[in-house]
């Protein structure tokens, strides 16, 4: 369906607690093609991702076509060392730029040059021109060790729902902001000798995720992650989820849950932006040009947490049966007396048990049906 709004890369509207507000957007509804910027600079490895603003015609599907390539992006320190993304040619608009260790007695910012057409004038087609974008210099925040990742389970078809847990001894850091990604081992409930058995799957969290100490006792900030159902094939063997944390910023903050509170009232992530979520990029070239991010200096801090099959998984009803020939063609209908003639479909496959011929469901023995044979880096042998 099409979409009623311009920006797509802001993350979805996942709350940390807290109450919703009146809030009406306005300002810069109608605009498309805004630079979109999104990322953070922080040690050894900063990740950016740059994109245009959707146009209000185009399909949701298409929003892959509007990440920017063939960009240049530099992180740059106040003492003149600057250093350049990987490739200028994207990653399907994501950028790499590796600093090596934040420097906290320096100042850092982000640079960005993009060749675009400058159309303010008449003259057609438009002339290309390289507009340079910039945030100021910031000193790194220094983000406090994470305390804990853990789960909280109620009872029996009750969600996992997974937490963090942190603080600043000196209340020097009041504001964090958290992603994760997550590896699961999935296996096959069957066993073939024609397809894989053990394959792993994984996600990266695509919500804001916010948390503010402002109201809390000697800076101690816990803030749920995600909650999954315990029936997801996540639990069904092994689970981990790897946490990052960055201290932020209140002005970061403050941007980021304006764009949260804009992305819940609009009922998505394809909503108008408000003329205050501007954030802290500029356009050297052309500063009435509108560009839209926030970009903070941040050490960053990790931590991991596994959970077994034992410890949470509840298993849903299984479609998997072993079905000879009779019970299949009556599974799907076909008359006994064309039974023997009938072509066996192809999301059937058969599978000897007790010497016998019988036939299961492809996603019953493939696990790549739900992920890939490729196993996580440090994933544990004895799963």
């Amino acid at each position: 369906m099409k979409t009623n709004a311009i920006l797509w890369i802001v993350c979805s509207s996942f709350i940390l607690g807290g109450c919703i507000t009146d809030f009406n957007p306005k300002g810069i509804d109608g605009q498309a093609d805004m630079l979109v910027v999104e990322g953070i600079i922080t040690d050894d490895e900063s990740m950016f991702t740059l994109s245009k603003s959707l146009q209000l015609t185009v399909e949701e599907n298409d929003a892959d076509s509007y990440r920017i390539n063939f960009a240049k992006v530099y992180v740059e320190c106040d003492d003149g060392t600057s250093w350049q993304s990987d490739s200028d040619t994207g990653d399907n608009g994501r950028y790499t730029v590796k600093t090596g260790p934040l420097n906290p007695a320096r100042k850092y910012r982000l640079k960005i040059e993009i060749e675009e057409p400058d159309c303010n004038g008449n003259q057609l087609p438009c002339p290309v021109k390289t507009f340079e974008y910039v945030t100021g210099f910031s000193a790194p925040i220094q983000t406090p060790a994470i305390d804990s990742v853990f789960w909280r389970k109620r009872d029996r078809g009750h969600p996992v729902m997974i937490y963090v847990a942190t603080h600043a001894p000196d209340n020097s850091v009041m504001y964090c902001r958290w992603s994760y990604r997550e590896d699961w081992q999935i296996n096959s409930e069957y066993i073939s000798p024609d397809y894989p058995y053990i394959c792993w799957n994984m996600a990266n969290s695509n919500d804001l995720l916010l948390g503010s100490a402002e109201k809390t006792v000697y800076g101690q900030l816990t803030g749920m992650l995600t909650e999954k159902s315990p029936s997801e094939r996540r639990f069904s063997v092994l689970y981990r989820i790897d946490v990052t944390q960055n201290a932020i910023s209140k002005q970061a903050y403050d941007y980021f849950a304006n764009v949260r509170k804009n992305v819940r009232q609009t009922g998505g992530i394809f909503a108008p932006i408000p003329s205050e979520i501007r954030g802290n990029i500029t356009c050297t070239t052309d500063p009435d040009r509108p560009v839209i991010g926030y970009v903070e200096v941040s050490t960053t801090a990790g931590e991991r947490l596994y959970i077994s099959n034992q410890e949470v998984y509840e298993p849903p009803f299984s479609t998997c049966r072993l079905l000879n020939r009779a019970e299949l063609c009556e599974e799907l209908g076909v008359a006994p007396a064309f039974c023997g003639l009938f072509e066996i479909p192809n999301w059937y496959v058969p599978l000897e048990a007790a010497l016998e011929a019988y036939y299961i469901r492809i996603e019953c023995v493939d696990c790549t049906r739900f992920g890939t044979v490729q196993k996580p880096d440090d994933w544990p042998d004895s799963y």
